[in-house]
């Protein structure tokens, strides 16, 4: 505990396994996953989306390890850049630190944009898309500073409704399965309005989309100071939230595709989900779907902002701001134990980031940022039994460093690939936050004993 924290100010030890993985399944939002970002990857590589799950779940298996791993042998509010700043140095926590926080800062617009759709299409209305994004964000922050126990039993009520949603296209699909399970093995996709064979070049594009839509599995591990028994047991439930995830996933995505009464229609449909849902069901079962769906993105910000609140509250505890910041960010409230400012400290700019017109900008600048934090995870796990030799590792990967090393290798393809077909506006954000990273390790990391001692 660094100087800079109020005494008996610590994180509340209130949760159980059930809990952290209800919150991080929340926060990965299975139903807007499929509903929100599976398009997109259907959109890359036609019925080549249901491979491209498949290796992002393989890969997704190799970063959940790492996440394990690292996790319970350093067990921490902070998650990702303490990992990075223990196994390589202040300069890389910091780099790491300000990347997750802008991934962090993104992820809740992004969600709440495509969530607006559904909310119309539930009520019948025509709201303005970047009106709804705002307030729904903005509501996200305000009950993301209650009481975590409080907002477990939230998260996990919502989730429920959540696959609800979800298993109406699953029975809907799987129902009126009309395509040869072929489709799914031999991609296909619509080229100039004619349906061909999909390229694996193609899969593979896809494959950092569907990541994506799996991303939050690790964020178990910033819960671990929250838990009765603080973090000994973190690894079994980021690989139990990785197990739900894809499970609930990857069914409603295959029955999307085998249920679809013409392929080509669908894939060419901007909406696929709507289009299985007005092919074989009612406008009743779609408003209700739609509502589902909103629901469970609105969980899913909530259980974003309570992580981005853990990492912000470690942040201020290991002094890596000035330390009039450092004191407001540790302080938890007398009520509801949460650490209340470090909650709201991105919820101006998240919000502000919701008047964004560009969705797909907004998720593909997303990706690449969570595929650069991947790379950094796994590259902690494979060096941080050789450089951390002192610091024990109670649980130890399989096979290691075997998944290691093909965690950085996937998770390295694929950011190449993003890098050489981001904008120029992508590029210098991240230099800008590598940058900036260099400035605040300068002027505050090298003198906080704090972050030092880390």
């Amino acid at each position: 505990m660094s100087t800079s924290t109020p005494q008996g100010s610590g994180l509340k030890p209130s949760l159980g396994v059930f809990d952290v993985v209800a919150i991080t399944v929340s926060a990965v939002t299975p139903a807007s996953s499929v509903f929100v970002i599976a398009p997109f990857a259907i959109q890359q590589a036609g019925s080549g989306a249901f491979l491209a799950f498949i290796i992002a779940a393989f890969l997704a298996l190799m970063f959940a390890w790492c996440y394990a791993e690292l996790g319970r042998a350093h067990s921490s509010a902070g998650g990702e850049y303490v990992y990075a700043k223990r196994v390589f140095g202040g300069m890389a926590g910091y780099a790491t630190f300000l990347t997750v926080m802008v991934a962090l800062l993104f992820i809740p617009p992004v969600l709440a944009t495509g969530a607006a759709t559904y909310l119309n299409g539930a009520l019948g209305t025509q709201f303005d898309t970047q009106m709804v994004a705002l307030i729904i964000v903005a509501t996200s922050y305000l009950l993301g500073i209650l009481n975590i126990k409080l907002n477990a039993w939230i998260t996990g009520s919502c989730l429920l409704l959540e696959v609800a949603a979800l298993l109406v296209i699953v029975v809907l699909g799987f129902g009126h399965a009309t395509q040869p399970l072929s489709i799914l093995v031999q991609p296909q996709f619509v080229d100039h309005g004619v349906m061909s064979v999909a390229p694996w070049v193609l899969v593979i594009g896809a494959v950092g989309t569907a990541l994506f839509s799996y991303n939050g599995f690790g964020s178990a591990v910033l819960l671990a100071e929250d838990m009765h028994d603080r973090g000994r047991s973190v690894h079994r439930a980021v690989l139990w939230s990785l197990a739900l995830v894809v499970v609930i996933e990857l069914v409603p995505l295959t029955a999307l595709l085998i249920g679809a009464p013409s392929l080509q229609d669908m894939l060419a449909s901007p909406d696929p989900i709507g289009y299985l849902l007005s092919a074989h069901g009612n406008p009743t079962l779609s408003r209700l779907v739609s509502a589902g769906i909103f629901l469970s993105v609105f969980n899913a910000i909530v259980a974003i902002v309570i992580q981005v609140g853990r990492v912000v509250y470690s942040s201020g505890r290991d002094e890596l701001w000035t330390p009039s910041l450092n004191r407001a960010l540790t302080r938890i409230h007398p009520r509801w134990e949460s650490p209340w400012l470090a909650t709201l400290f991105l919820a101006v700019p998240s919000a502000a980031l919701s008047f964004s017109s560009n969705l797909a900008e907004l998720t593909s600048f997303s990706v690449l940022l969570l595929i650069l934090i991947y790379l950094v995870v796994a590259l902690c796990a494979l060096f941080s039994r050789v450089l951390r030799k002192e610091r024990e590792h109670p649980y130890r990967m399989p096979l290691w460093p075997l998944p290691a090393m093909l965690a950085v290798l996937g998770a390295g393809y694929l950011l190449v690939n993003l890098l050489l077909g981001a904008s120029h506006r992508d590029l210098l954000i991240i230099v800008g936050i590598f940058a900036i990273a260099v400035i605040f390790y300068r002027t505050n990391g090298r003198l906080s004993p704090a972050f030092q001692k880390l």
